[in-house]
């Protein structure tokens, strides 16, 4: 540590005091209140000592430390000389002129889908046609720099939108940047771009983000080399559109004069099995999900729960919902009322079997491998060391539809003409893939068993296939137990999903099969459930886990418990709303004023009404505070809750006036309709246009009073 020293002249600072103490002590205040007791005079001396302590401060005590600023700079900003670190620039212009990049591909992502497609775009620019592109995460420069962008570079634009038209959370600085491009009518000539939108057309703000950015784009005068395109994740079209919209940018990029290279697989990474690769096996599934799944601020780490009960709440039928009770445990790990809770699961016996067979690499499940990769840019999606085994069940998506994309990339390694020309059939057509996958579970492995009739795909790269398949995520479920009822066990209500294809077929959801599988409750469905490893300490349901995280949520009660709601759902939706029942049924219980409660929910029919019997309870607690209206989709005369929400708009209207909290929760169409039918109603009892209604309904979502959790 740096020793104090005292740089000022003590003489020369007494000097200087001198004339200062006398105008103090010759003043009329102090001469007027000249100490009489040894109390005032102990007063006057400690207000001289702290003017004093006043005066020096900086000078001869509490001296500013000249190198504080080091603390808060980042790494790559200091002097590299000596850690070989370079200086980075938040300058997007300078660092495309730097780095000899020929564009910059943004991507504004929540999800990661976005991320992922602008790397895989800026490797196929480099490969395809030789242009260096600059693959960046918009947060990582400011967003004022992309003015300065020369008209010999270009920029590309990939930007997902989530919930109320929201841009992601690493957009917000171009969000912002962007209001001020429209109030100060900032010019943008130079700018060469062209963008492309993640979104889902079942929500009512569909690629809102995308129609803000290029509409300010255009009419500050940039030039968009092609137009706008809209992926559209309603009917699973994601990956389809993204290619679709690649096709036309390799168009442009060969009008720009890029001349475009056919080319062979090229591994971006590398499998060494054997020597080097012994060690930690990766066995430690929750050590190694934390590797490639860092803990964030909005959600905790990846702890495995008990499951301490679990129960079918389907009364009939050929489907189940499960609702278990997860325990935290001595786990570091909190969740509030509404949260969400990702469960990590982890693929079937039956389709690992079936891939490590048809890639002929059986015998080797258990060879222990390291991943390495001479590409800074390349993230690892599976953590090292690890066997092929643990990698196929906890790490990789390979039960999911194989992107058409991927079909053409497989062809070179068909181990027989017959296999090539199929898969050539089904790459070349968009119309043969998407009705492929529409009547087929169509993994992976699947593809290539039914390609080659069972013959081995030896040919196939391993790195090719770690590279193509996804990352494995958690599936995110609304928590519908009351964070102050139950502050250490998480309720999980699942339905379980089986989409019927082609006869008695059908692709079965990986998450919701799996916690059937944990839970121990017979499968109401035709067909078998998959088998799935357990994480158990012993037979049955006792000690029975499962990993998850929770995941931080907005959707909240008002901290007022006098606050009138309205709560809209709609089959599983309905999860978070028993929670916040629970919590408004325990104050009522302890003498906390209630506000009015207006429910509304909707299913198929009684048999699939769930926690019947417990909202009957939680009605007789609240007695004339809870209105419950049901809708029945199959049950007499079909009703939808949208339908229900027209004919009682008047009353859920009033409630919103008198200040009520409304919450929506289930499907993204539904949420849409609702919107619709409220508008409609608004615009009718109030005479209001269009812009006056949305001006309403944005002012109430704006202040929180208006909140919707929704999903596909």
């Amino acid at each position: 540590m740096e020793s104090l020293n005292f740089p000022v002249d003590l003489s020369d600072l007494q000097t200087k005091l001198n004339p200062f103490l006398q105008t103090i002590l010759a003043s009329p205040a102090v001469q007027s209140a000249k100490p009489s007791t040894t109390a005032d005079g102990v007063a006057v001396v400690l207000f001289l000592l702290s003017a004093l302590g006043y005066i020096t401060r900086g000078r001869i005590w509490d001296k500013p430390d000249p190198h504080h600023g080091i603390w808060f700079e980042r790494p790559q900003l200091q002097d590299g000389a000596s850690s070989g670190r370079t200086a980075t620039t938040r300058d997007v212009s300078q660092k495309l002129s730097e780095g000899d990049y020929h564009c910059v591909i943004f991507w504004g992502s929540q999800s990661g889908t976005s991320e992922r497609f602008a790397e895989t775009l800026g490797r196929e620019c480099l490969s395809h046609f030789g242009i260096n592109a600059l693959v960046a995460d918009i947060s990582d420069y400011d967003a004022e720099s992309i003015s300065k962008i020369q008209s010999t570079h270009f920029a590309i634009f990939l930007l997902s939108t989530y919930g109320e038209g929201d841009p992601s959370d690493n957009t917000a600085g171009l969000w912002d940047y962007l209001k001020q491009v429209q109030d100060k009518k900032t010019r943008l000539e130079g700018l060469r771009y062209f963008a492309f939108g993640l979104g889902n057309s079942n929500y009512k703000y569909y690629n809102r983000v995308l129609d803000v950015v290029a509409d300010t784009l255009d009419n500050a005068g940039a030039n968009a080399l092609i137009p706008r395109q809209k992926a559209d994740d309603a009917n699973d079209g994601t990956e389809e559109d993204f290619q679709a919209w690649k096709d036309n940018a390799f168009a442009l990029f060969r009008q720009l004069g890029f001349k475009q290279k056919t080319v062979a697989y090229q591994p971006t990474i590398e499998l060494n099995f054997g020597a080097g690769a012994e060690g930690n096996r990766g066995d430690d599934i929750t050590h190694a999900m934390s590797l490639v799944h860092q803990q964030t601020s909005s959600q905790s780490a990846i702890v495995p729960l008990t499951i301490k009960s679990a129960h079918e709440l389907f009364a009939a039928g050929d489907r189940n919902c499960v609702h278990l009770e997860l325990d935290l445990g001595n786990h570091d790990i909190v969740y509030k009322t509404g949260d969400h809770i990702g469960i990590w699961p982890c693929n079937p016996d039956e389709e690992i079997e079936r891939l490590l067979k048809v890639l002929g690499v059986q015998s080797r499940k258990d060879e222990v491998f390291s991943i390495t990769s001479d590409l800074d840019s390349v993230k690892p999606k599976v953590p090292s060391p690890t066997t092929l085994e643990t990698t196929f069940r906890h790490h990789l998506e390979i039960c999911a539809p194989v992107a058409r994309k991927t079909i053409q990339d497989i062809v070179q390694f068909a181990p027989t003409p017959e296999a090539q020309a199929t898969l050539l059939e089904i790459g070349q057509s968009r119309e043969r893939y998407e009705h492929l996958t529409s009547t087929t579970h169509i993994t992976l492995a699947r593809l290539l068993e039914s390609a080659s009739a069972g013959e081995p795909w030896t040919s196939l790269p391993l790195a090719f296939v770690l590279e193509n398949l996804l990352p494995l995520q958690p599936r995110y479920y609304s928590i519908s137990s009351s964070s102050v009822i139950t502050p250490r066990r998480i309720a999980v209500t699942a339905l379980v999903v089986n989409k019927p294809v082609n006869g008695n077929s059908a692709i079965q959801g990986l998450t919701s099969n799996y916690l059937l599988s944990a839970s121990d409750v017979a499968s109401n469905a035709t067909i078998p459930t998959p088998t799935y490893q357990r994480m158990s300490e012993g037979q049955g349901l006792h000690g029975s886990k499962v990993l998850a995280h929770v995941r931080k949520s907005k959707f909240k009660l008002p901290i007022t418990s006098s606050t009138p709601l309205v709560l809209i759902s709609a089959g599983t939706g309905f999860a978070p709303f028993r929670a916040f029942l629970q919590e408004r049924a325990k104050l009522h219980a302890i003498g906390k004023p209630v506000g009015k409660i207006l429910l509304f929910f909707g299913c198929r029919n009684e048999d699939d009404f769930i926690y019947q019997e417990e909202l009957k309870r939680i009605q007789t607690e609240l007695g004339e505070k809870l209105k419950i209206v049901t809708a029945f989709s199959r049950n007499g005369t079909k009703k939808y809750v949208q339908d229900r929400i027209d004919e009682y708009s008047s009353e859920v209207l009033g409630l919103l006036e008198a200040g009520a909290n409304m919450y929506i929760c289930g499907k993204a169409s539904m949420a849409r309709e609702v919107d619709m039918k409220l508008e409609h109603a608004r615009s009718k009892a109030n005479g209001l246009g269009e812009a006056e209604v949305k001006a309403w309904a944005d002012s109430l979502k704006k202040r929180g009073k208006w909140r919707a959790d929704v999903w596909g």
